[in-house]
């Protein structure tokens, strides 16, 4: 298993991205992204993701150079068309006009479709707490007919509609939570399946509805399960109405959704308007140390709030390097191979 940079990473995601057709700094852009997800340890976003972004380039459901536009514009309010631009482009586009909408009217929601995948949502939420602002992003969308099944049935029609959100802190760093409303991403099953790995029961149903351990049965007409039963279940309905139905994207059931493609729902909202900045930040740090100080349970070192994993993780990854496992590393390199261009370790 080969290890590398954060820098090395990016610069051989750039390379393959340019010799795509993708111009420079989106090519850089996206590749950034994707490597800020391996550093974080959330590889099921990282340069996994290349091949199939290229295979989307070559079949049209990327338009690398295309330029997102603005719908509708209430002043608080957006709606945007992604163009079929890269999502990673679209998404930074919309969370910093939410961002400017938001110290403007206290508020700020964008909405928008016609995007193939976003990659790890955390990143845009984070962008609106590094600007001291409460951020939300919700996300459906999936291959047609989707990939979770509702809770009590076992055939698939919802994708796996992940919610993300980040609150900015005082003394600690913002807390950002982002998870999907299916028990697990379907890029942690692609992962799994990667390395050659078992999953744990409960991630996937086979296509008669039993638990299964191996994650290939979710590409042979299983289903991901909702977290947690039914709750899960009913917050990825909601995430369906607020970023697929608003956004006009609909959800993977609909006549017309012929292919993978994203619906997203952002919002920054500008925590000041509620209390002053000095009580509000000590109020958040109050709630972080009772969190961490709490005791610990048996078997645990005690509580983290949400993001601390990946910060630490992405401490490790700066010192140690990114490990990219055999056959993602061997998928990379035969991608490469077909646009004439050679990765050297």
């Amino acid at each position: 298993m080969p290890t590398f940079t954060a820098t090395k990473l990016v610069e051989i995601g750039a390379v393959i991205f340019v010799s795509a057709g993708v111009p420079e700094p989106i090519a850089r852009r996206v590749a950034g992204s994707l490597v800020l997800s391996n550093l974080l340890g959330v590889d099921s976003h990282g340069v996994i993701r290349i091949p199939q972004y290229l295979d989307e380039i070559e079949a049209g459901g990327i338009v690398p150079d295309a330029e997102p536009r603005v719908v509708r514009d209430n002043g608080a309010l957006v709606l945007m068309d992604g163009q079929n631009a890269f999502g990673q482009i679209v998404a930074e586009r919309a969370m910093r006009l939410a961002i400017e909408k938001a110290k403007q009217h206290v508020i700020g929601v964008v909405s928008f479709s016609r995007v193939l995948h976003i990659g790890r949502v955390g990143e845009w939420v984070t962008l609106a707490a590094n600007a001291g602002l409460f951020g939300l992003a919700l996300v459906n969308g999936s291959r047609p007919g989707g990939l979770v099944a509702p809770f009590g049935a076992r055939q698939r029609v919802m994708g796996t509609n992940p919610i993300a959100f980040a609150i900015p802190a005082g003394l600690y760093p913002p807390l950002v939570a982002d998870f999907s409303t299916s028990a697990v991403a379907e890029g942690k099953i692609r992962l799994a399946s990667a390395k050659g790995e078992q999953i744990p029961l409960g991630w996937v149903i086979d296509r008669e509805g039993r638990p299964t351990s191996n994650p290939d049965d979710l590409y042979e007409d299983g289903a991901l399960q909702p977290f947690g039963g039914y709750k899960g279940y009913s917050l990825s309905l909601l995430v369906d109405v607020l970023a697929g139905i608003l956004s006009g994207s609909n959800t993977p059931v609909f006549p017309g959704f012929t292919r993978l493609q994203n619906g997203v729902f952002m919002l920054a909202l500008d925590v000041t308007f509620f209390r002053p900045a000095d009580e509000y930040y000590e109020a958040v740090d109050i709630l972080f140390d009772a969190v961490k100080q709490a005791a610990p349970a048996e078997g645990t070192s005690g509580a983290l709030v949400p993001g601390e994993p990946e910060l630490r993780c992405r401490a490790e990854r700066e010192r140690n390097g990114i490990p990219v496992d055999d056959k993602t590393w061997a998928a990379l390199q035969e991608a490469a191979a077909e646009l004439n261009i050679d990765l050297e370790l």
